[in-house]
């Protein structure tokens, strides 16, 4: 008899029905989608790692190297289980041509390499180590292919080499665009012709046991004096550079997510509110029989049980369908992932979760119905026989109901402005210039560094800039050990990174911490750091605290250190007076220093930020639209719903509003002054939250990676424009549908006593 009840109920009230199972769809698909999404990055970055087998510590050096010391320190170290110097040969990225794309404008350091022999392997499309590489071929990586469209046969020119393409490579190192190289493999015998066309550099790379501190390994090294002009990277920011680009836009998927469940709960409630109303004679029937209230519920509530069983089942269908086209970028950069039935299990943990939080919203909006008589449930009369207007708690739903679509609406926008914005570099550690020179992997940084520094003061376009040298200290810790900090020397009141708290350092024995380092020290802003300079210890204090998600997010900035010492690398940020173009100005003054012999690094910073996260920019842009219409469709349905419940509880106010002779278009007048308020104060808390708790929520997850302090950049134009507009629109439509049943009440029904 329950099935028979059911399906009755089902055909009774097909539009109810079916809004309520499209809200838990849509709800589990999302959470299912987020899961199958978040596990499949985390199995496909470790699964390429373990099959590359990436280094635990890398150090990048250009210079000679002494070898034998190199084996004798890793014989030495009881942490190192593997050790391998390999050769790799920078090249001009004017000299590089991918399939008719000039690599020229490309912010990457691009260059060749040999497969390695012991670990670190670069490996194909199928994630298998690449054995053989013939003279005359060459191996791209993926990236690439999906940035220029490139296929295997295709030619590559390397000054006056050329080689065709014979597949695509993944390196676990360098996969991201994060990362600020790129290796492509080539034959011995080919990276022999093209030693002469660039500068050759090592990777010192170290594979340590499993129980080894990485961070301890890093000092040893340092202290031994060994081989150090170039950054050194540990696996952890590795992992972190290869998950963060799809990982944002996972983060963007999640908080949709959340907030979709949020809104799914509140439009189910209406739903069933609707529908309570609508079988209130029934309802009170069936308790004058005496058909007990927890068998009245039990009915219900197996509709809706009925209706999130298929919910589930179809969102995560469609989460199982979708992840193949949102994943596409990380198949191709990472590879498929291992945990497939982890992903399985995860997708379903998510989708079962968020139907038990939609069947216990259900449960509880059930309950006050137990406490209406049956003699109410017939009459429509309540115990205090007030006037049935609407409840002001039912206000305060649609109002959140508002301001969560616009929450839903502003959140990815606000994300995406800021990601796209230059400015979002002083995130990274990176100042907000215009123009970042880097000097790396060269020999005499030091003179160098001042030969550039004097031909900039001498520029007349140049309007300011800022020198920065980076030198490897050691750092004491309490416990009187050293740890190697990586301290950046110079003025960094030009061009400043955002600072989560205090200042940039300004005098003599001042200094700024890393989010990060400061957390693994200890210290926070006021307090000292003894920092060796000339093997002497020298109190520094704390001045503020930065982001910086670079160099594994642990560094530190001075003013100024005593006797100097050679730099590892430096950096120039430089902004140029109004009016000077940027592109024929990197064009020249790279030649100029060509000409000087000086091989350094110039790139336009808002190309740096393109180049880093295009990727990841489009997809957010590609979420921030999707957010848009569900936002849109979501307040729609919700008004809508509400619209109907609204007149279907005032029927007879609005029958003896008729009556008086009020028309359907003075009735429909109220009802809109009655929503105006409420349109405009979901549509503010809209806004305020969408700033202020999404940026929050953003600032939380960022921080694990060493961005602290974060802000969004807000795109006013977007968040107090047109999003509102279409907030404002959309409601309005839904007002409109709702109030057409007006003109079916007639004005005799409120004196036949109908509803």
């Amino acid at each position: 008899m329950r099935t028979r009840i059911l399906w009755n109920d089902l055909k009774g009230s097909p539009l109810l029905s079916v809004t309520t199972w499209l809200f838990m769809a849509v709800s589990a698909f999302m959470f299912a989608l987020t899961c199958f999404l978040a596990i499949g990055l985390l199995g496909s970055v470790d699964t390429l790692m373990e099959t590359a087998q990436t280094p635990d510590f890398l150090q990048m050096h250009a210079g000679e190297i002494d070898e034998a010391a190199l084996v004798r320190f890793a014989d030495e170290q009881e942490q190192v289980r593997d050790y391998q110097t390999l050769r790799f040969l920078n090249l001009e990225n004017s000299s590089m041509v991918l399939g008719g794309h000039s690599l020229a404008d490309s912010t990457q350091d691009n260059g060749v390499c040999v497969q390695s022999e012991r670990f670190d392997y670069l490996v194909d499309l199928e994630n298998r180590v690449i054995d053989e590489v013939r003279d005359g071929e060459i191996y791209v990586p993926a990236c690439y292919r999906q940035m220029f469209g490139l296929h295997t046969g295709e030619r590559v020119q390397i000054g006056d080499v050329s080689f065709t393409i014979a597949g695509f490579l993944r390196d676990s190192q360098m996969n991201a665009m994060m990362a600020s190289s790129k290796r492509f493999l080539v034959s011995d015998a080919a990276y022999e012709r093209l030693k002469s066309a660039g500068s050759e550099e090592y990777l010192i790379e170290f594979l340590l046991w499993e129980d080894a501190d990485v961070n301890a390994f890093a000092t040893a090294y340092t202290d031994a004096g060994l081989p150090a002009n170039g950054p050194a990277i540990t696996q952890p920011l590795i992992r972190m550079m290869n998950a963060l680009s799809d990982g944002l836009m996972i983060l963007v998927i999640l908080l949709v997510s959340v907030v979709l469940l949020l809104i799914s709960m509140l439009c189910i409630r209406f739903t069933l509110l609707t529908q309570l109303e609508a079988d209130r004679k029934e309802i009170g029937m069936l308790k004058a029989i005496g058909i007990p209230k927890e068998e009245i519920r039990r009915l219900y509530f197996l509709k809706f049980l009925a209706l999130s069983f298929l919910g589930a089942v179809c969102g995560l269908g469609l989460a199982f369908a979708s992840k193949g086209v949102l994943s596409a970028q990380m198949r191709e950069l990472y590879g498929a992932s291992e945990n497939g039935w982890l992903e399985f299990l995860a997708a379903f943990a998510g989708a079962a979760l968020t139907e038990g939080i939609l069947l216990l919203s259900v449960r509880r909006t059930l309950k006050p119905t137990e406490k209406r008589s049956a003699v109410e449930a017939l009459t429509g009369q309540t115990r205090d026989r007030k006037p049935r207007h609407l409840p002001s708690p039912q206000y305060l739903i649609v109002t959140l109901v508002i301001t969560l679509g616009m929450f839903l609406m502003i959140l990815p926008q606000n994300i995406l402005s800021t990601i796209s914005s230059p400015q979002f570099v002083t995130y990274m550690g990176i100042g907000d210039g215009e123009i970042r020179l880097d000097l790396r992997q060269t020999e005499d940084i030091a003179g160098k560094t001042e030969q550039v520094e004097t031909l900039l003061a001498e520029e007349t376009s140049v309007d300011r800039f800022a020198a920065l040298r980076t030198l490897s200290c050691r750092a004491v810790l309490p416990d009187g050990t050293y740890t190697a900090l990586q301290v950046e020397q110079g003025d960094h009141t030009v061009f400043p990174v955002s600072y989560a708290k205090g200042e940039a350092p300004k005098a003599k024995k001042q200094i700024a911490l890393s989010c990060l380092c400061a957390e693994e020290l200890g210290l926070s802003v006021g307090d000292t750091l003894l920092l060796m300079t000339e093997e002497i210890p020298q109190e520094y204090t704390v001045c503020g605290i930065y982001s910086d998600i670079t160099n594994g997010g642990k560094t530190a900035k001075a003013a100024f250190l005593p006797g100097g010492g050679t730099p590892m690398w430096s950096v120039f940020y430089v902004s140029l007076k109004e009016g000077v173009p940027k592109e024929q100005w990197l064009s020249a003054w790279t030649q100029s220093l060509s000409d000087c012999g000086i091989s350094a690094r110039a790139v336009d910073i808002q190309e740096y930020v393109t180049d880093t996260y295009g990727q990841t920019i489009q997809e957010i842009r590609m979420a921030a639209r999707a957010a848009v219409l569900a936002a849109a469709l979501v307040m729609f349905v919700v008004v809508l719903l509400f619209t109907r419940l609204l007149v279907a509880e005032e029927r007879n106010g609005i029958s003896l509003r008729k009556a008086l002779g009020f028309t359907g278009g003075d009735i429909r007048r109220l009802y809109f002054r009655r929503y105006l308020p409420v349109l405009l104060a979901g549509i503010l808390a809209g806004i305020l939250s969408g700033n202020l708790l999404g940026e929050q929520l953003a600032g939380r997850f960022l921080k694990t990676l060493g961005a602290a302090g974060f802000r969004f950049l807000i795109d006013y134009g977007a968040v107090c424009g047109w999003v509102p507009a279409v907030a404002v629109v959309t409601v309005f439509c839904a007002i409109l549908l709702g109030l057409s049943q007006i003109k079916h009440i007639r004005a005799y029904e409120c004196c036949m006593g109908k509803e």
